[in-house]
């Protein structure tokens, strides 16, 4: 599974520029958090660390 696919998956659109804004590490940290046979719990996480801002929902 890719970043984009989870990503969507949890209802989260990650733009080329988010995306570009990683450092290396933070954009393999998601590629392994991504992939189907880990756990997958800290994927949204990580992204928040990284930066990532969500809407607020209400």
């Amino acid at each position: 599974m890719s970043v984009q696919q989870k990503a969507q998956d949890i209802g989260i659109q990650l733009t080329p520029d988010f995306w570009r804004s990683l450092q290396d590490i933070q954009r393999f940290a998601l590629v392994k958090l991504s992939r189907s046979h880990h756990e997958n719990k800290n994927f949204l996480p990580a992204l928040q660390e990284f930066g990532l801002e969500l809407p607020v929902s209400r």
